[in-house]
């Protein structure tokens, strides 16, 4: 049986390991597995428990990870340092551990100073979540055809990305490698930006001296476009700081594109204004008319075979059993 400790109970933690307890075509070895829960939040942890998506709730750190196979950190990025600092002398040996933040260069980073040696550390990052947060909030389809990033570094082993290739497919994702640098640009630009844009839309209209009569006005446009501002305070704020120069980077492009936009408003141009909406139009409806899950020619891929360079194999140089022929 494999022993899993999810360290967070959150949305991401909760939904996962109830994805992972529940998925109706789980590939082995999650076709045996028990979950342990830990969260320094006893509610979320009691939750978690209730909605079945562990199998046993830990109340220390060392508890949960006693025996563990696969360590899945769910936990805000800025505990992260923390977390891995306290994990690193109570693994067990040859445990995989792998996380969930939507940052990887940093992440990765202290992994490898802050893990034992001997630990493999698979970043990964599933492309899914809602504006709720919190275990009450937890989805057990949540990952289902959503992209699952992973980050190994290029000394990771091979049965370790595996192991988590695997979990990846129990819970109905499909897997998307990436460099953890290049992950985090892409991110910036169509996840940190577009949360970061719903926060300063709303704060853009909370300082306005007019703000109860904005507020009265407000209707569905304001409501949709600001949603993401909704999210978890804390959450967001680690995101942003663990992923400053790639944010930096998109925040100056935005700053550019505005000026062009001042520009044309300035000076009249429908033209200029018309050939913007309509470029933006375009694109979203290319956009939403193809699968968003889907990267163009990946229908033609085996999802197990994204890293050519890899020799994969089975899970029998974790678990003493054999690839079947």
């Amino acid at each position: 049986m494999l022993q899993i400790a999810m360290i967070g109970m959150g949305l991401i933690g909760t939904s996962l390991a109830g994805a992972i307890r529940n998925a109706t075509q789980p590939v082995p070895p999650f076709d045996a597995v028990q979950v342990c829960g830990y969260d320094t939040n006893a509610a979320m942890l009691h939750e978690a428990r209730g909605r079945l998506a562990i199998d046993v709730p830990a109340k220390t750190l060392a508890e949960a990870v006693h025996g563990a196979q696969l360590v899945i950190l769910a936990t805000p990025v800025g505990v992260l340092p923390t977390v891995m600092a306290q994990l690193a002398p109570v693994l067990a040996a040859g445990a995989v551990v792998t996380d969930v933040a939507s940052t990887k260069a940093q992440v990765l980073a202290w992994a490898q100073e802050l893990l034992p040696p001997q630990t493999a550390f698979v970043g990964g990052h599933p492309m899914a979540g809602k504006s709720q947060h919190g275990a009450h909030a937890a989805d057990y389809t949540l990952f289902q055809e959503a992209i699952y990033c992973l980050t190994p570094a290029a000394h990771t082993p091979t049965a370790a990305v595996t192991l988590v290739e695997a979990m990846v497919a129990t819970i109905g994702a499909k897997v998307y490698y990436l460099d953890p640098t290049e992950h985090d640009s892409y991110v910036a630009a169509i996840s940190h930006m577009p949360f970061l844009t719903a926060a300063l839309l709303v704060e853009l209209a909370r300082r306005s001296p007019a703000w109860r009569e904005l507020a009265l006005l407000a209707a569905t446009g304001f409501r949709d476009t600001t949603r993401l501002a909704s999210g978890d305070v804390t959450m967001h704020r680690d995101i942003c700081l663990s992923n400053r120069a790639a944010l930096i980077q998109r925040i100056d492009e935005f700053a550019l594109l505005l000026e062009e936009t001042r520009a044309a408003l300035a000076q009249s141009d429908a033209d200029a204004l018309e050939a913007l909406f309509a470029r933006s139009h375009a694109a979203r409806a290319e956009w939403l008319a193809q699968r968003p899950n889907l990267r163009p020619g990946e229908e033609q891929l085996d999802t197990m075979q994204h890293l050519p360079q890899r020799n994969l194999f089975g899970l029998g140089g974790l678990f003493g059993r054999k690839r079947d022929k």
